[in-house]
């Protein structure tokens, strides 16, 4: 039988090159007749490589580009096993209408972009993983000639003998955190370290990827560069751990069972790793809850892998993945598949060609761009760039035209009802009332797609830890994505270069209660000015602003001038990040916080947070009280938690430095929300926060270090004082040491009720139920 296999690289490492060459391998070995075609170039040298260092040297074997599709129709099956190369059955159909078309699923289905053309008109059956895979993906796409079968694993050498170790861990995997979530397990590590006897456990993790440097800012950032090693020589007895949200087989993990080592795995949120190899002796299961995995890991460190069970792990093994069948049994399979027909009217014959679009013109664009960069390091072009009208000509045009494209894309794309985009602080961080309306929706609206903005990776992290998708921040994905989703969530403006679509619906929450004056009530006529005609058009896009009370519609309608925007829809339903504040003031909630953040479970630890407003300008010192004194003069079980303004996170490592008790986090990781649950008393001096904080009757301190020549400067909208009971925070350590030890509870429910009086425990769900309920009867 003449067998084709269409791939996207056989010559780069991973999981589905190795699939393909053991397929290759399997066929050949039954007598067949294999043509492999690959997409990317290559080189006459990598087919030498590749024959040499996997023994698959056969008169019946060759290797072409996938631009001979001539070579590529002719032949009774063809086996494509890259998702977003599907769309070439079509093309194959053309030339030879009985061929038998094979598309293999290699990747989870969650990561199947809707965006790509599986072209299920053309291909005949589709091979995934497992059983429940295989119903998933008939569900999903509404096509049942699909069928399951692992993908061969011959290459695996089987070691009779166990292995054992007592602190080696090991990751081999690409270092994309999105997919493989190698940073739970750093965090994990760190976890051990601080709670257990483990303090000797060793993690190597080697690989390569664009999420490099997140692992090692974060191995800095919880100091375990005695304890996990980046590309460092790996061990020789270890236990392989993985925790990717989703893997199909995870080959990494069957070589691991194949030398006799034991393996610590995240089942997946789908459950197929399970599904695969629960009955295995050597496989133990992670949960993802801190203490859990820390028990889990360390029994499994401490406990012995026998020769029984490795017996058992063996023989099934053999049963599962090295079938000497495999070739015969996959062509069954396939056999019992019908082969469409081309549908002659619907696709004519074309070439491989990637078809001419705004997408492309605009990468075309940028690599004018790159090239630019490495011609302004030549002589000529220096002294050209010293010409300042040719320099700033030059980058006008640049960008005039890029504009000009991203809006022809833009016009393109109709925003979807069942996609929901979501912004906090410009996505330099995942937190406020976007993120809780974003769970909300979660919750209850199941078919709608949720897409957050994302600064950087370590934002990422608490986007999928909720179960999101993060979007990078001002990328061009971004525009797309934004331009697609009908509802956009956020508590700041919009980008400007990203253009509403009047059919988008902008839900502005807004980032606090207004206690400094703003925008168009500032003192500063000039700045006033400026800020307003910035500011207005901005406005001028909003569909719906949430605020907490009239009186908060009222600060906001005079600092925003909102009478300018005629479509504007205020909901007085209060803050759902203050919906959080009252349901969840719990002691369960206290400790997964504590434990999220400071990595222990300890209730007799008492937090003060200390929560400063930001200054114009730079600043090397937040305060002039001497925290290290401070401490000092306080309980031993007292610790302080600075919360940093984010134009002022440069100011974090000298925090940190200070002393073992005072902890600044990564902006990135933090949600106020969860700080105000966790702290026992805030001291803070300007900022909204107050306003948040008082939902839970913990004492406020107020620091007066500069409040004449700031109430000056900027302004306040009414005196904190004549709304509620707010101590002096005393600049004297010891007197404030005395004051965080000796005030309790204070009642602030009057001032709630008075500024904040729509903050409710179902706050989330009356703005939810109004917006998606009124767009429905809109566009009805």
């Amino acid at each position: 039988m003449r067998i084709n296999i269409l791939g996207y690289n056989i010559f780069s490492k991973g999981g589905t090159s190795r699939s393909n060459i053991n397929l290759i391998k399997t066929f050949l070995e039954k007598g067949h007749i294999v043509q492999y075609f690959n997409s990317q170039p290559f080189e006459d040298s990598d087919i030498t490589r590749l024959i040499i260092h996997e023994d698959i040297s056969s008169a019946n074997f060759t290797i072409f580009s996938s631009q001979y599709e001539a070579k590529l129709s002719t032949g009774d099956i063809l086996i494509i096993t890259r998702e977003d190369i599907f769309k070439y059955s079509r093309i194959i159909k053309q030339h030879n209408k009985e061929i038998k078309i094979v598309g293999e699923i290699h990747g989870p289905l969650e990561y199947i972009n809707d965006e790509i053309d599986l072209a299920l008109d053309s291909i005949d059956c589709i091979r995934v993983s497992t059983e429940s895979i295989k119903k998933k993906f008939q569900e999903k796409y509404n096509y049942d000639a699909v069928f399951n079968k692992y993908v061969n694993a011959q290459h695996i050498d089987i070691n009779c003998k166990p292995a054992n170790t007592k602190r080696n861990l090991l990751i081999k995997s690409r270092f994309e955190d999105g997919i493989k979530d190698i940073s739970y397990v750093i965090k994990l590590i760190n976890y051990i370290k601080k709670n257990t006897y483990k303090t000797d456990i060793q993690l190597y993790i080697v690989g390569y990827g664009p999420s490099e440097n997140l692992y090692k800012n974060l191995v800095a950032y919880y100091n375990l560069q005695d304890n996990v090693h980046i590309n460092e020589k790996e061990p020789l007895n270890y236990v392989y751990v993985s925790t990717s949200p989703y893997e199909t087989l995870g080959y990494s993990i069957l070589e691991t069972i194949g030398i006799g080592n034991q393996a610590l795995i995240y089942a997946g949120n789908d459950n197929v790793l399970k599904e695969i190899y629960e009955k295995y002796h050597g496989i133990s299961f992670l949960t993802k809850h801190f203490q859990k995995d820390s028990e889990k890991l360390i029994a499994v460190l401490d406990g012995k892998y026998t020769k029984a069970q490795r017996n058992e792990d063996i023989e099934n093994l053999k049963l599962d993945f090295t079938n000497e069948n495999y070739a015969d049994d996959y062509l069954k399979k396939i056999s019992k598949m019908k082969v469409k027909q081309a549908k002659e009217h619907k696709l004519p014959i074309y070439k491989f060609k990637k078809k001419r679009t705004h997408v492309n013109k605009i990468q075309k664009l940028d690599r004018k761009r790159d090239l630019y960069e490495q011609l302004k390091k030549t002589a000529m072009f220096k002294l050209l760039l010293n010409n300042n009208i040719f320099f700033n000509r030059m980058k006008k045009m640049y960008n005039f035209r890029k504009e000009r494209l991203e809006r022809k894309l833009m016009e393109g794309i109709e925003p979807d009802s069942n996609k929901v985009f979501i912004e906090s602080f410009h996505g330099n961080n995942f937190s406020g009332d976007p993120k809780f309306l974003a769970l909300k929706i979660k919750e209850q609206y199941k078919n709608k797609k949720i897409y957050v903005s994302s600064v950087n990776s370590l934002v990422d992290i608490e986007v999928r830890n909720a179960g999101l998708i993060p979007i990078r921040f001002g990328s061009t994905i971004y525009k797309k994505i934004f331009r697609s989703c009908k509802y956009v969530f956020m508590n700041g403006n919009s980008l400007d270069k990203v253009y509403k679509h009047k059919n988008q619906v902008f839900i502005q929450t807004w980032h606090g209660f207004p206690l400094k004056k703003m925008v168009n009530d500032l003192g500063d006529k000039k700045e006033k000015q400026l800020q307003l005609n910035k500011f207005i058009p901005r406005m001028k896009k909003w569909d719906y602003l949430i605020t907490a009370s009239n009186l908060n519609t009222l600060l906001l309608k005079s600092a925003f001038k909102l009478e300018k925007n005629e479509n504007l829809t205020v909901l007085e339903l209060g803050s759902p990040r203050n919906e959080y504040l009252i349901n969840h003031n719990t002691e369960t909630e206290w400790l997964r916080i504590q434990r999220k953040y400071l990595f222990t479970n300890d209730k007799n630890i008492k937090y003060v947070l200390y929560c400063p407003t930001w200054r114009q300008g730079e600043r090397e010192s937040l305060t002039q009280i001497d925290l290290i004194e401070l401490l000092n003069q306080l309980p031993k079980n007292y610790k302080i938690i600075v919360k940093l303004h984010p134009n002022e996170a440069r100011l974090r490592n000298k925090y940190n430095a200070l002393d073992a008790r005072i902890h600044c986090f990564y902006n990135e990781f933090v949600d106020i929300q969860e700080l105000y649950i966790l702290c026992a008393a805030m001291i803070t001096d300007y900022s909204s926060t107050i306003f948040d904080y008082a939902h839970l009757n913990k004492p406020i301190f107020l620091l007066q270090e500069d409040n004449s020549q700031y109430k000056q400067d900027v302004g306040f909208y009414f005196d904190i004082n004549e709304v509620g009971r707010f101590p002096e925070a005393a600049l004297n350590e010891t007197k404030l040491a005395s004051q965080l030890t000796r005030v309790g509870a204070i009642d602030y429910s009057q001032m709630i009720s008075r500024l904040m009086k729509n903050d409710k425990s179902d706050s989330s769900e009356n703005i939810l139920k109004y917006i998606f309920t009124d767009n429905i009867e809109k566009s009805g």
